[in-house]
């Protein structure tokens, strides 16, 4: 009988040990294998809409036009730029003001009750260039188109997304006549050279900026190396 209860133990404990065994021997084997995560793949960014997308989704006035190439690169600038000009060719002035620096609101309405929608029905083109001004402000330049006539208007404008507002920059009737090249930092140049100019003694000075000779007695005439007309095509601009 005690032999029985030997041989029963024995061979109880060779399972138990075989069982241990075999998961000891499991546990050590799992360890062994790599666990392997998954990390969640980020959403690929939209693509940014090209300025002929966004004309056609916005609706913007077919006189409107912006080259890729002188486009801002983020889609919120180019929709804001669009947007505002587009308020302008219409005279669309509820829309222009939620855009426009407040202190220009006065100028605006002083234009509007001057005639500003007869004059934006004589615009065949409205040419936009887009660039930074030497501080790093972000400015578009626009170009009217007015029969054989050019007039040039210049805006900064700062904010991101649907708060971009704009503010009116120096210009002059006849500014087209003085400008070549990179229109924009053409510009810049003038406004520099005119500070420059304003900086220096009032007496017994006479100088030339951008094709204007002026002298102390306030007269203004012809410098004869003034510049022509921008190279332009003798067709609309940019197109």
């Amino acid at each position: 009988m005690n032999q029985n209860k030997k041989i029963f133990s024995a061979i109880l404990i060779a399972l138990t040990i075989s069982i241990f065994g075999i998961g000891c021997g499991g546990d050590d084997e799992a360890e062994k294998k790599p666990v392997v995560t998954q990390r969640p793949t980020a959403p690929k960014k939209p693509k940014a809409k090209t300025v002929a997308e966004l004309v056609a989704s916005l609706g913007i006035d077919d006189r409107i036009y912006m080259s890729e190439e002188e486009a801002p690169r983020l889609e919120t600038e180019r929709i804001a730029i669009l947007k505002f000009f587009n308020a302008m060719s219409k005279v669309d002035l509820n829309s222009i003001k939620s855009m426009l620096f407040y202190e220009d609101h006065a100028e605006l309405d002083t234009m509007a009750n001057e005639g500003m929608s007869s004059y934006m029905d004589s615009v065949s083109l409205i040419e936009l260039l887009t660039g930074e001004s030497p501080d790093g402000i972000s400015c578009v330049m626009a170009i009217y188109e007015i029969g054989m006539d050019y007039q040039v208007q210049m805006w900064f404008y700062k904010g991101a997304g649907s708060d971009i507002t704009f503010n009116a920059a120096e210009t002059s009737p006849n500014l087209i006549e003085k400008l070549s090249g990179d229109l924009v930092q053409k510009y810049f140049e003038l406004i520099n050279k005119k500070s420059e100019i304003a900086l220096q003694p009032d007496e017994e000075t006479s100088y030339t900026l951008a094709g204007e000779l002026t002298s102390s007695d306030g007269a203004v005439g012809t410098d004869e190396s003034k510049p022509g007309p921008p190279d332009r095509p003798s067709g609309p601009i940019g197109r």
